[in-house]
């Protein structure tokens, strides 16, 4: 059968799925960044470890984890600038992305870096970041209620009237 003899046969349909998700053991960072602007990772009860994001168990030696918080402060690793995004994001492209070690934390977490004049220098390997919240009304218990940007403009983005600072 040659392209030319085929003739795709479609029907349209719209499907509307309502949906609950659960986080699971980790509702506990989610219920407390929303509700309190906890960054919480997760320490091994065996070799002290500290992860974030958090895990149940510890991956290198499989023992427990207990809730710890950490600082809203940390460190760029590695990053990049976003040119193309979600609807969630798309009033603020470009933006960057960042590894993040926390301070007090052994593993980074991948999130989102902000500046008033977004350029490679100000998000590079090195720089110290702050957390950002989106106002208490505006916190959904989701990743995107938090954002992290350069330290000397931490002041700036606290005093805009969509967001706070946390500790």
């Amino acid at each position: 059968m040659s392209g030319e003899d085929f003739l795709a046969h479609e029907i349209r349909d719209r499907i509307h799925i309502n949906y609950k998700y659960t986080m699971g053991g980790q509702s506990k960072f989610f219920r407390d960044l929303k509700n309190e602007k906890k960054l919480q990772g997760t320490k091994c009860t065996k070799c002290g470890k500290i992860w974030m994001p958090p895990r149940i168990a510890c991956s290198d030696c499989y023992a427990d984890t207990e809730w710890v918080e950490l600082p809203h402060t940390g460190t760029i690793r590695v990053s990049t600038i976003v040119w193309y995004t979600t609807s969630d994001f798309i009033q603020q492209v470009p933006y960057g992305i960042a590894f993040i070690l926390l301070d007090n934390a052994d593993t980074a977490l991948m999130q989102g870096i902000f500046s008033e004049n977004l350029v490679p220098s100000k998000i590079k390997k090195g720089q110290r970041v702050k957390a950002v919240f989106k106002r208490k009304e505006d916190r959904e218990g989701k990743m995107t209620d938090f954002f992290f940007v350069p330290e000397e403009e931490y002041e700036s983005w606290i005093n805009k009237p969509q967001y706070e600072g946390g500790k």
